[in-house]
C-alpha cells in the first residue's frame, strides 16, 4: 500500500478481529481467492455482496448469496445504504463501516430530525385526529360506562310496538293458506304404512 492510497472507510468485524480498511469504491466481498475482500466461511458464498461509495455514502448489494446479506438484522433485496452507526451482515458476520459521510446539506441520515420538525410533531391519539377530524378544542366527551347490567330489559310484543315502516291501510294481508290432506299426503302414507306393521 502507497502512502498516497487514501482509505475510504475500515470495514470493522462487530464480534471482533482485523478491521479492513476499504480503498476502492467499489469492493466485492466473497469466499473466493478473487474477491476485493476474502472472507474464507463456509457460510459466505463465492461472490456474496458488492460494497459500493457512491455520493461519499456506502451502500451494499447481495449478489444472490445462498445466506443473504443484512443491514441492521432486515434481509436486504436491493443496494441498500449504510451509515456508520449501521451493521452490516454477511451470512453470519457481522460488520460496520467506520467513515465520514458527505453528501448535501439536505440529506440527514435515517435517526436524525430537525428541530423544528420535532418541536411541531404533536403525538396522535385515534384514528379520527390521524385524518384530521379531531382537534384538542373540541375533543369528545367520554360516556361513563354502566358498572353493572340492569335487572331486566323489557321490550314490547310485535303487535304492541309502534314501528316506522308500517304497512299502507290499503295493503292487504292474505289469508292464510289451508293445507287440505289428501290421498298422496306423504305423512298419511306414512302413518299407514306403520299401522300396517303393528301386530
Amino acid at each position: 500500500m502507497t502512502s498516497d492510497t487514501k482509505v475510504l472507510g475500515i470495514l470493522t468485524p462487530t464480534g471482533g478481529g482485523d478491521p479492513i480498511s476499504l480503498l476502492k469504491a467499489e469492493v466485492v466481498v466473497g469466499r473466493r481467492a478473487s474477491c476485493d475482500i476474502c472472507l474464507d466461511f463456509t457460510n459466505v458464498s463465492g461472490k456474496h455482496c458488492v460494497l459500493r461509495l457512491v455520493n461519499s455514502v456506502w451502500h451494499v448489494r447481495d449478489l444472490g448469496s445462498t445466506n443473504g446479506t443484512t443491514v441492521n438484522g432486515s434481509q436486504i433485496a436491493s443496494e441498500h445504504s449504510i451509515m456508520p452507526d449501521d451493521e452490516v451482515g454477511i451470512a453470519s458476520h457481522f460488520f460496520t463501516i467506520d467513515y465520514e459521510p458527505g453528501g448535501p446539506v439536505g440529506i440527514f441520515s435515517k435517526d436524525q430530525l430537525l428541530d423544528e420538525d420535532i418541536a411541531e410533531t404533536k403525538k396522535r391519539h385515534s384514528l379520527m385526529e390521524l385524518a384530521g377530524l379531531d382537534t384538542d378544542d373540541n375533543k369528545p366527551k367520554h360516556r361513563s360506562r354502566a358498572t353493572h347490567a340492569p335487572e331486566t330489559i323489557e321490550r314490547p310484543s310485535v303487535d304492541e310496538a309502534d314501528f316506522d315502516d308500517a304497512l299502507p291501510d290499503d295493503f292487504k294481508i292474505a289469508p292464510a293458506p289451508i293445507i287440505e290432506a289428501n290421498d298422496d299426503d306423504f305423512l298419511k302414507l306414512i302413518q299407514e304404512d306403520v299401522e300396517k306393521l303393528k301386530p
